[in-house]
């Protein structure tokens, strides 16, 4: 901290990887600033020399980009790409702007849905789960039936009940204001009750509330053929979401379910529950263990159990 008062503090940005087209604009945003950075040395009359020499503007660097050393490439690469990183810190989408945009237009890969097995569906009691927002941006977390589709954004249709802490909005058959914006860090509490059929959801241990002051997110809900854990993320946002087979774990659950009598949703469950994800439309194929934006430790395989 300064004398004045002022300590710095950037945006935190170790949960932030770029993805192979991310790369390729930072290489692109790159050597295009080397061209600005030539263009307007040339315009004040600099020239190209194998030596510096600032009092006769003469510059080695006055080369295309290609043929820049090594060093002088990284230094405009880290620069460029600290900026996009902040970018989408701060929430925002950088897509692709060749041919392949048009495929990212497609939901399936805009946003990924994941969603917990279909044989964990609950159909009676009260439970808890918790969702992190990492990064801030275009996310969605809540309850869903265990048929929800991988190619319809969440709560576009009647099979999922979420909540949007980027917009601060409910989602089920379209949206409506609710709650308030999430910051990176919250932590989302996600409560069904289907005792008395409704559903709740917390941020950082507080009861969001809809514009009308009701607590209840969603209410009068059928049980139908029940209920399974559910988060989507957009493009680049990155959630963690933790189903309570750990209880310690939970950071809220004893201020906001356990007084209440809510369980968490994987409590006394001995193996991982098995999560699924939307790859290729319409379907949802088995997480890998190395996925950038959700750990699993454990995934029953159907094929290696029935092999065909």
């Amino acid at each position: 901290m300064q004398s004045n008062g002022y300590k710095p503090a950037p945006l935190d940005l170790n949960h932030v990887k770029l993805t192979p087209n991310q790369n390729t604009l930072v290489e692109r945003l790159a050597e295009n600033g080397h061209n600005v950075w030539a263009r307007d040395r040339v315009r004040q009359g600099w020239t190209y020399s194998i030596v510096q020499d600032i009092m006769n503007k003469r510059n080695p660097r006055l080369v295309p980009y290609n043929l820049l050393d090594e060093k002088t490439k990284k230094t405009n690469r880290d620069t460029v790409c600290a900026a996009v990183r902040t970018l989408i810190g701060y929430g925002y989408n950088i897509e692709p702007p060749d041919q392949e945009s048009k495929m990212y237009k497609v939901f399936n890969y805009k946003i990924r849905v994941f969603r917990a097995e279909k044989s964990y569906a609950v159909t009676q009691g009260k439970w808890y789960f918790e969702f992190e927002a990492v990064t801030v941006g275009e996310m969605r977390v809540g309850w869903s039936r265990p048929n929800v589709r991988a190619d319809t954004e969440l709560g576009a249709d009647e099979l999922a009940y979420v909540f949007n802490g980027f917009k601060a909005q409910r989602w089920h058959i379209g949206n409506e204001p609710f709650g308030r914006q999430w910051q990176s860090g919250d932590v989302v509490g996600c409560m069904i009750d289907l005792t008395e059929m409704n559903i709740m959801f917390t941020l950082n241990g507080e009861m969001l509330i809809s514009d009308s002051g009701s607590e209840m997110a969603f209410k009068d809900i059928e049980i139908g053929e029940g209920f399974i854990p559910v988060c989507s993320l957009g493009l680049s946002q990155v959630g963690r979401i933790n189903l309570g087979q750990n209880v310690s774990s939970l950071r809220y659950f004893t201020i906001c379910g356990l007084q209440e009598g809510f369980e968490p949703f994987a409590i006394n469950m001995k193996r991982d529950i098995t999560m699924w994800f939307s790859k290729s439309l319409p379907q949802f194929i088995p997480v890998p263990a190395d996925h950038p934006h959700i750990e699993v430790l454990y995934i029953t395989c159907y094929n290696d159990l029935f092999p065909r």
